[in-house]
């Protein structure tokens, strides 16, 4: 997986959330990279393990996430390991690339999905932002001024795909 994919957006009021530690089961090496959303299931029926988040992901009231990471994990075939995840808190908003450039390029184009409920795409190791609003989408795209921030995406976490929710 890419590393760096998600990152804090900067031009907000709230300094650095914070991390937590999470364990992640052993199966593969380096499972999640730093900046890359965190996926962690509802109570401790998974041995209170976290993972890299699937392909069109998160929906709300079905995938949840513990945050974005903030390390790599050191998780190994062999070995579990842990990783540091960001806190998710309200207020908060990402940045991440689109899966489609063309659909975001001008001012107009990136207004026009403001207030979209969307996922993450995750093709070839990297995520990316969908540009299809659906209403159990768990991101919501948030305003952002593309010159500043050309090829991104600023977006909230759905309140309803956090794990703490």
């Amino acid at each position: 997986m890419a590393k760096g994919d998600v990152t804090l957006y900067s031009d907000q009021a709230f300094g650095y959330p914070g991390d937590e530690v999470y364990a992640v089961a052993s199966g593969s090496a380096a499972s999640i990279n730093a900046g890359e959303p965190v996926a962690k299931a509802l109570g401790n029926s998974t041995g209170n393990v976290v993972s890299a988040l699937a392909t069109s992901k998160p929906v709300v009231g079905t995938d949840y996430l513990a945050g974005i990471s903030a390390s790599v994990s050191t998780d190994t075939v062999s070995a579990a390991g842990t990783v540091y995840v960001t806190k998710l808190v309200d207020g908060i908003s990402y940045l991440c690339a689109p899966k489609t450039a063309a659909t975001w390029n001008t001012q107009a184009l990136y207004d026009a999905l403001v207030g979209s409920r969307v996922t993450f795409d995750l093709t070839g190791g990297v995520y990316t932002i969908n540009a299809t609003d659906g209403s159990t989408n768990g991101l919501v795209v948030m305003p952002l001024n593309i010159t500043n921030y050309p090829g991104k995406v600023r977006f909230a976490i759905r309140a309803g795909a956090s794990y703490l929710a």
